[in-house]
């Protein structure tokens, strides 16, 4: 909010408490809310027979949270499954990351769909692996793959994490990244749902070029709480 942007917290609905009063302080405003799994155990995927049931308790949070969207904690998914889900968009996928428990990745830096909502890959790498794992000490990396992103007029999607943010260097580095980025204006900063609902309008005019010069649509993620 410092910097003039606004993001997404992705809430976990059980295992943690669950304050209603920040998601709607956050809300208010102008931030978004997302489901973040069930009970981020790592569970969730185990069997189709598991997810269903517990697809019928995200679906609540997710209109209890007053929320279109939802991640998988640790990136785990099934697409087939997550048909279950009362959803206009989900963020499990990344266009590629090595690191991540399902490695690989889409292989995509645009909005896609799959079946009944739209996918928005995470396209720059999370906080905790850039900094971490890779020892990354400035938003280097970042800013080298929004160039990229902006050159082909795709998404700029970034994971980061409240509690690891807590920690200085970490935040130093992301505090670097959201300055250089409110220096420069040829993007668009859009709310996750904001970039889903623009791609499904867009989608019902015909064919996509994505090639056209559109302007980069960037939307900052920011938590899994």
């Amino acid at each position: 909010q410092e910097y003039g942007f606004r993001s997404c917290f992705n809430f976990v609905p059980e295992r943690y408490p669950v304050d209603y009063g920040l998601i709607a302080d956050v809300q208010a405003r102008g931030f978004e809310v997302g489901v973040h799994g069930l009970r981020h155990d790592g569970r969730l995927f185990d069997s189709e027979a598991i997810f269903q049931a517990r697809a019928v308790r995200i679906n609540r949070y997710l209109q209890e949270f007053g929320a279109v969207g939802f991640r998988a904690p640790f990136t785990h998914r099934n697409p087939a499954w997550m048909q279950a889900l009362e959803i206009e968009y989900d963020r499990s996928f990344f266009d590629t990351d090595p690191y991540e428990p399902i490695a690989g990745g889409c292989m995509s830096i645009h909005q896609y769909f799959i079946g009944r909502f739209v996918e928005l890959p995470m396209t720059l790498i999370q906080d905790h692996t850039l900094i971490c794992l890779m020892g990354e000490t400035t938003p280097r990396l970042w800013l080298e793959k929004i160039d990229f992103v902006r050159r082909h007029n795709g998404l700029a999607l970034i994971n980061t994490h409240p509690d690891y943010l807590r920690q200085c260097k970490i935040q130093d580095v992301y505090r670097a990244f959201l300055e250089a980025m409110s220096a420069v204006s040829d993007y668009w900063h859009a709310l996750p749902r904001d970039a889903a609902r623009w791609w499904t309008s867009r989608a019902a005019c015909g064919p996509i070029d994505v090639d056209h010069p559109v302007k980069l649509a960037v939307a900052l993620r920011e938590g899994d709480s």
